[in-house]
């Protein structure tokens, strides 16, 4: 049985357990009384117990060290250099790059921040909890005005290869002759989420099939002590 559907279970297990077992009895007065069940609630307890102790296992596997606590924030964070350092690395080590390409994620995308020392793949669940895809989004040059403008409006989002300097955007390889540029993001702001309209200018998408998450677990495995970095990117 999978992680995931592991998950399920004791996810959907659980909140069953914890909502009461209610039995409908019909007294003579006409009155309707309720009527926990503690059997009940006992089996199910019991049922999830296997499934729940396989979770925590795989849940407090340590997977790295970490030498400072990583958090986000604008316009710059250690947590949201990291994310997209390890998602750049991860999809370009054996690519050959014939335009500019830059990732961008978002602060609202992190859910949870990374601790100093120890960190288990529960850690990771806890920063991205959802199964978001990794994608690449090809987009005319034209498009990078609107991007410069979404993070000014918005205070800065996690980028990497790439900086911006009072209002302008600059990706590593970008040149006069460069027409198109590759953003590597998740499935989710691709399609537009958190107002990223301009991922509607795509001219061709590649859909990674492979979970941010996954690719946060792998660097950390990779790293064993994570490798921050502490630059501005966005000015």
């Amino acid at each position: 049985m999978t992680l995931r559907i592991l998950l399920y279970i004791l996810i959907g297990a659980s909140l069953t357990a914890c909502s009461s077992h209610l039995e409908v009895i019909l007294p003579s007065s006409g009155k309707i009384g309720l009527q926990e069940s503690n059997v009940e609630k006992e089996k199910i307890a019991q049922f999830i117990q296997p499934y729940k102790d396989s979770v925590q296992l795989v849940m407090s596997e340590v997977i790295a060290n970490s030498d400072l606590s990583l958090e986000s924030g604008r316009p710059n964070s250690l947590l949201g250099n990291w994310t997209t350092d390890a998602l750049f690395v991860h999809e370009t080590a054996y690519v050959r790059l014939s335009e500019p390409v830059f990732c961008l994620l978002t602060n609202g995308g992190l859910r949870s921040s990374i601790g100093k020392g120890t960190v288990s793949r529960g850690d990771i669940f806890r920063l991205m909890p959802f199964d978001n895809e990794v994608v690449w989004v090809r987009l005319p040059m034209s498009s990078l005005a609107k991007i410069e403008s979404y993070l000014i409006q918005s205070g800065g989002e996690p980028i990497s290869n790439a900086k911006m300097n009072q209002g302008k955007l600059s990706i590593n390889g970008m040149n006069d002759r460069s027409t198109h540029f590759w953003v590597i993001t998740s499935d989710y702001l691709a399609n537009g989420g958190d107002q990223m309209s301009f991922f509607q200018d795509a001219v061709e998408r590649l859909n990674k099939k492979v979970l941010l998450r996954e690719v946060f677990i792998q660097a950390c495995i990779k790293q064993g002590t994570l490798v921050t970095s502490n630059d501005k990117r966005i000015y």
